[in-house]
């Protein structure tokens, strides 16, 4: 359950669900001024959306969607072991290697201080979150709640006031959202989001502005204080403890009165925790099936690193090894919000000498002993071909690079965003181009076979 079946072969020549088709997005429009007037109108902006756009939306199988339903469960339980591995990191019950993974490259107060103080409280798994994917299904990263979720929505009504009609017979995501937050929340919820350390605040501006018309936002509706806040939703675990009423939202939680996002723990804002399944010292808390959702990921340490194969290998044998056989990414796996978003600290070894995998390495462990962690996450092929709109107006095709996004919620799934680039860091450049998922009702199938590793 932990992926789409394996690429068999690769076929060209069949259809891809961003290829032209019905309900597409003519030449001659000016797309991009459209989409900008948009974002000027809801939020006061042009900046909500800055990317490039394909030509239809990216249409989800059933048999997909359906596999997107069927992970939640196996991703929740992956959140908890994190959850339950902290914990027993904090009470002393743990591997002390493994507490120091945690904690240990945190300031004291953040770190120990802060979670000893936490002991208590009833802390749960993030609530909202996204997993970013490879086309064939493999997640290889997960951001909680991440961002992204205004350029879904943008998209959609963009692509509904073309006349689209498998985006306008679709539920919009902010729909999904409000629907999932009353039934998680026991109360009216009243949202607090920090929008400081976003990565793109202008698509989470616009994203608030269509949640409004349903739930209250202090800083947005009037007479609303932020004692009233019960929900509060951050991009990052330090905005939690330094904004400015986190001492009293913090005793808020300790008393039932207000639900957290991302939880006020450093383990859902590291990436530490996609190697806690397969890492030696961690692995046995976790089944299976929770491996299969991932790529394989190891920690980086000074005697070296175990490979997918299960061998070990020192740092000079891993970076004397052939490219291919070094094809892993090198990411960084701490909560410092200046290297753990926007693909900042990542670095593909496979592309680099061997006497320049070997350097960054040993530099990945420089402050090892502080607390500092790495990992090396095995490099999974993702790239489909695309028809986008240009800057011209003009639809283009090419093969890129892709990632898929799901936004999951306290329910399940909420909503699919797929994005595609030339460099094999895909993330939200002005070159990115961004497509919606829509349930397929066209007969037009999603086909795992439609891939090609680029050259």
């Amino acid at each position: 359950m932990g992926q789409l079946p394996p690429n068999s072969k690769s076929d060209l020549g069949r259809q891809n669900p961003c290829l032209p088709s019905g309900n597409c997005i003519g030449a001659g429009h000016d797309i991009y001024r459209e989409i900008a007037c948009l974002s000027e109108d809801v939020t006061r902006s042009p900046a909500a959306f800055t990317g490039l756009i394909t030509q239809s939306p990216y249409v989800v199988s059933g048999k997909v969607g359906k596999l997107y339903a069927q992970r939640y469960r196996t991703i929740k339980a992956w959140q908890q072991g994190c959850l339950e591995l902290l914990s027993a990191s904090i009470s002393g019950t743990t591997s002390p290697v493994v507490a120091q993974s945690f904690l240990d490259h945190l300031p004291h107060h953040f770190g120990w201080l802060h979670h000893q103080s936490q002991r208590e409280v009833c802390v749960h798994t993030p609530i909202f979150f996204r997993t970013d994917q490879t086309c064939n299904g493999r997640i290889v990263e997960v951001q909680c709640p991440g961002s992204l979720w205004g350029v879904h929505e943008i998209l959609m009504e963009y692509y509904s006031s073309q006349g689209n009609t498998a985006v306008q017979s679709a539920t919009s995501l902010s729909k999904n959202f409000v629907d999932a937050l009353r039934r998680h929340c026991i109360s009216e919820p009243i949202v607090h989001h920090l929008l400081d350390n976003s990565s793109h605040p202008a698509g989470e501006r616009f994203f608030i502005q269509r949640v409004r018309s349903s739930v209250r936002y202090f800083g947005f509706d009037p007479d609303i204080s932020p004692r009233e806040c019960n929900f509060v939703r951050a991009h990052d675990f330090w905005s939690l403890l330094t904004e400015n009423f986190a001492s009293e939202r913090l005793a808020q939680l300790v008393e039932g009165k207000s639900v957290y996002d991302l939880p006020p723990v450093a383990v859902f804002d590291q990436k530490l925790a996609l190697a806690l399944p397969f890492w030696d010292e961690t692995r046995a808390h976790f089944p299976d099936d929770v491996r299969l959702l991932f790529p394989y990921t190891t920690m980086v340490t000074p005697a070296g690193v175990r490979l997918s194969g299960g061998e070990w290998a020192t740092i000079e044998q891993f970076a004397a090894m052939p490219r291919k056989a070094r094809d892993y990414f090198l990411k960084y796996a701490g909560s410092d919000v200046s290297r753990n978003w926007g693909s900042r600290a990542v670095f593909h070894l496979g592309k680099l000498s061997g006497k320049a995998c070997e350097a960054y390495l040993y530099e990945a462990l420089k402050r090892y002993s502080a607390g500092e962690r790495w990992i090396i996450q095995e490099q999974v092929p993702s790239s489909e071909r695309v028809t986008f709109i240009n800057r011209r107006g003009v639809p283009e095709t090419t093969m890129a690079h892709s990632k898929h996004s799901v936004f999951y919620g306290p329910t399940g799934p909420l909503g699919v965003l797929v994005m595609f680039e030339r460099f094999y860091k895909v993330h939200g450049s002005s070159e990115t181009i961004t497509s919606v998922g829509v349930p397929d009702k066209s007969g037009v199938a999603y086909d795992p076979e439609n891939r090609s590793r680029l050259s």
